[in-house]
This record gives C-alpha cells, sequence and structure tokens, in this order.
C-alpha cells in the first residue's frame, strides 16, 4: 500500500515543546544537534498549525484571512 504522506522539506518547521523553532533543513544540517529529539515537523504550507503555535510573527504569516470583510 502506498503512502499518502508528504515526505518531509527542509523547509518544514521544527517546533520543541519549548516553542524554540528552525526549518527542518538546519536540523538536518545538525545546527540544532544539542536540542532534545522531542519536535513536532509542520508542514511549511500548514498555516494554521503554524499559527496555533504562535509562529505567524516569526515566519511573516499573515494572521487573518484575506478576502473577508473585516479582516486583514
Amino acid at each position: 500500500m502506498a503512502s499518502t504522506q508528504r515526505p518531509h522539506h527542509p523547509d518544514d518547521i521544527v517546533v520543541w515543546p519549548d516553542g524554540t523553532w528552525a526549518t527542518l533543513g538546519e536540523v538536518w544540517a545538525g545546527d540544532f544537534g544539542w536540542m532534545s529529539d522531542d519536535y513536532e515537523i509542520v508542514c511549511a504550507d500548514d498555516v494554521e498549525r503554524l499559527k496555533a503555535l504562535n509562529l505567524a510573527d516569526d515566519l511573516g504569516l499573515p494572521l487573518r484571512g484575506r478576502g473577508t470583510p473585516g479582516l486583514v
């Protein structure tokens, strides 16, 4: 049976329980080897999950939807 899960991409975001985050590419390069392996990988295009993790500002994501009256 084929997997429907997309493979991870270097631009995906790794988030640790303390709120520290990095790109998966940085983790693969060993830049965060001192951090624990207890992290979540979030697809870079999963805007809603990244917002829920309070990373919208850090990643330059829009805070609100577009095209809805009253929202920016």
